[in-house]
């Protein structure tokens, strides 16, 4: 019985270390889509919501706009 119990509980273990990560779908205005992990949104702004991306339209000034749509999955 003991045996069952350590086998469930590393089992359980391994499960806790390589569940579901949850990452942040964003998708532009033109229906291109980028993943973020939860690491990546963080170190942005922390919250998946409110990404945003640069872009250029061609003059010396970067863009920085927000994505129409983000949310974890």
């Amino acid at each position: 019985m003991k045996k069952y119990y350590t086998v469930l509980l590393a089992l359980a273990c391994i499960a806790c270390l390589t569940g579901c990560r949850k990452t942040c779908t964003c998708i532009k205005n033109n229906g291109t889509s980028h993943t973020f992990t939860a690491e990546e949104v963080k170190a942005h702004n922390g919250t998946c919501q409110n990404m945003k991306y640069v872009y250029s339209d061609g003059s010396n000034d970067p863009i920085v706009s927000y994505y129409s749509t983000c949310e974890w999955d």
